[in-house]
């Protein structure tokens, strides 16, 4: 036995290690054989796919040029919407600064409105009072002018007394009142 330990491996050993190496060499070459297979199928897959697109392609459009037509137009159609979505985001922009200029000049007038009700109020107050005062100097005249009138029929009278008087000295009275 240590003689042959010495040698080597033993037959088995080596039986055994070139089974397990034959196996896997044609586990491999299935396994390679396996991934072709499907990469084969994975193609011819995608080319029916490819065949079967552009079948219906010419059925709904008739030719290919007429769907290249149509893809130009799209990609057209895409670059014309993405400027308009640009102008409308510029635009977008410009109303609001105009926005809020509005605001702020809101936000003045209301200030000016609340300053000129302020002073129509004063004003008012003033006119009422100037009323008042005109009413009472009305009433002062009025009064004054009664007065005036009582005083200018109490002068006619005294004046009659006095020149029926007159006529007649010797009869002299006083006014009675």
């Amino acid at each position: 036995m240590g003689n042959e330990a010495g040698k080597g491996l033993s037959v088995n050993a080596k039986t055994l290690i070139l089974i397990l190496l034959f196996v896997n060499v044609g586990f491999a070459s299935k396994m390679i054989n396996k991934y072709y297979a499907m990469k084969e199928a994975g193609y011819i897959r995608e080319k029916t796919f490819h065949e079967q697109l552009e079948n219906r392609v010419m059925k709904a459009f008739g030719s290919m040029e007429d769907l290249n037509k149509m893809v130009n137009d799209i990609t057209r159609q895409k670059e014309e919407a993405e400027k308009t979505a640009a102008s409308f985001q510029s635009q977008d922009e410009q109303l609001k600064v105009a926005n809020k200029k509005l605001e702020e000049a809101k936000g003045t007038l209301e200030e000016e409105k609340a300053r000129l009700q302020k002073e129509i109020w004063g004003l008012e107050d003033s006119l009422s009072l100037a009323k008042k005062t005109l009413s009472n100097k009305d009433l002062t005249i009025q009064e004054l002018m009664n007065n005036l009138d009582i005083l200018g029929k109490e002068k006619a009278k005294l004046k009659k007394q006095l020149e029926g008087h007159s006529k007649t000295p010797d009869e002299w009275s006083l006014p009675k009142q």
